[in-house]
């Protein structure tokens, strides 16, 4: 079975030798400083700007409970605990002047991570082609994180949204110089973005001038935060502290503890966590990877191309390119369930299956498909909407038929389709969608076959009878 995760995601960097003592350096250590008085002011104000650069080294580490709720009744949970590393260099590509909007184009030397759920080990890394990644984030919207060389998966995702990715570092720091002792709140879009929420609906935290010595003044912050992610519910603790560099400029470190209760959601499981990000960042000169030139002619503006999700499947034989509202429930041979969730609503349900192969010449009729689709619904089926045939560019023979039905009373809508190849390769998709819905997202399906390919030569033979559809009883669409 895959396992995604949705939670805010956990990782952590190696570090060479001589970015290690360059990062020491930058702590700033100046052994005459004058310790400030207590009525002195302390400006923290940063002098980064759209064009600096710096290098940053994350280690997180997660360790809790996943909260499973597979047959929608009882909730189960596993033991998990995840180490997480990543190291990269960033340009800031654009911001605004209290850093509330910001774009930042990331350059990943390291991105890895292990998840360990019971007795299960499972590794992550973010492939090579996929290293350049852009944060496009403003307090009005969710944090875009995409990579401008081509879609993500779900588990590189995952893997670049940790815990302070989406946002700037600058945006903890307050808006004007203040005393020893003093406190600013953080605005709802900064905590946001700092535990990778995608909305805040209360919350109390704040940040305290602590101290300042050796051209370092240290910051703690602390709180609770209601909020929550895909309309799935949060709550959250943290504590924290950062050191922001007087000399530089910059902020240098910063650790924050998180203990975390999400609940369910409709394709995502839960989690009781405690986790822990400590982060350690320096200015430095240009980086290559990072340049005028390297960045030329790519899409670094936030899009629905830029933002899709890649997912192959090596049992099902097929990839396909898909919405982020997409999640994948379950995956195993014979069938793959991807779950359609907007705002915590459970809008579709796609079911993926593997089909037999016909003998040699043989194609299936649309007639035949019909047919099929009929039998298969038995009692739930009304009325055939629409039936068409097509050809993809990418040389994909397309079934379509549209039914209209009913499930415990409720008006359903089935789109099945059956796709085959000149290579004697065939998949079948079924989509389930409540027809008060249709009107909202019509083109839903449309979209996942734009993006289908197959990928194998010579497809598995499916657990199921070879029938030409599946019934979509592999995880029903509830509401």
């Amino acid at each position: 079975m895959l396992f995604v995760f949705a939670a805010p995601i956990f990782f952590v960097a190696h570090y060479k030798r001589q970015a290690v003592q360059a990062l020491v350096v930058a702590f700033g250590v100046a052994l005459h400083q004058q310790v400030p008085a207590a009525t002195d002011l302390v400006d923290l104000r940063p002098t980064t700007q759209v064009g600096s650069y710096r290098q940053t080294k994350v280690v997180v580490d997660v360790e809790g409970k996943l909260k499973l709720n597979a047959d929608g009744k009882e909730v189960q949970h596993l033991p998990l605990k995840v180490h997480a590393e990543l190291q990269y260099a960033e340009r800031v590509l654009a911001q605004s002047k209290q850093w509330s909007d910001v774009r930042l184009a990331r350059s990943y030397e390291t991105a890895q991570a292990t998840i360990r759920l019971r007795e299960s080990e499972l590794k992550n890394q973010l492939r090579a082609e996929r290293k350049l990644i852009v944060v496009e984030s403003t307090m009005a919207q969710p944090s875009a994180v995409f990579s401008p060389l081509g879609p993500l998966t779900r588990e590189e995702l995952e893997l670049v949204e940790t815990t302070a990715s989406g946002l700037a570092l600058e945006a903890l720091l307050p808006p004007r110089a203040l005393k020893i002792g003093g406190q600013w709140p953080l605005a709802d879009g900064a905590v946001a973005r700092l535990l990778g929420l995608e909305a805040v609906s209360q919350h109390d935290v704040a940040c305290t001038l602590d101290s300042v010595k050796d051209n370092l003044a240290i910051v703690s912050l602390a709180g609770k935060v209601a909020g929550a992610v895909g309309g799935v519910s949060s709550d959250i603790e943290l504590k924290g502290k950062l050191n922001f560099d007087l000399k530089q400029r910059a902020v240098t470190w910063l650790t924050v503890a998180c203990k975390e209760n999400r609940a369910v959601g409709h394709a995502q499981p839960g989690f009781e966590v405690v986790t822990t990000l400590r982060l350690v960042s320096a200015p430095v000169k240009a980086v290559a990877e990072l340049s005028d030139k390297a960045l030329a002619n790519l899409p670094l503006k936030a899009s629905q191309p830029q933002l899709l999700i890649d997912l192959a499947s090596e049992a099902g034989g097929f990839q396909l390119t898909h919405d982020r509202r997409w999640s994948v429930l379950f995956e195993r041979g014979d069938a793959t369930v991807l779950r359609l969730v907007d705002r915590g609503d459970l809008i579709a349900q796609c079911n993926i299956s593997p089909v037999a192969p016909l003998g040699s010449g043989e194609q299936l009729t649309l007639e035949g498909f019909q047919a099929d689709v009929k039998r298969v619904l038995g009692k739930n089926f009304e009325q055939i909407a629409e039936a068409s045939e097509e050809a993809s560019d990418a040389q994909i023979r397309i079934l379509r038929v549209v039914v209209a039905g009913k499930a415990d009373d409720l008006a359903i809508q089935w789109t099945y389709y059956h796709l085959s190849d000149d290579h004697g390769r065939r998949a079948s998709l079924v989509f389930t969608i409540e027809s008060s819905l249709l009107e909202r997202f019509a083109a839903i399906d449309r979209e996942l076959i734009d993006g289908f390919r197959f990928t194998a030569e010579n497809q598995p033979s499916p657990a199921a009878p070879k029938s030409a559809v599946n019934s979509g009883d592999d995880g029903p669409l509830l509401r």
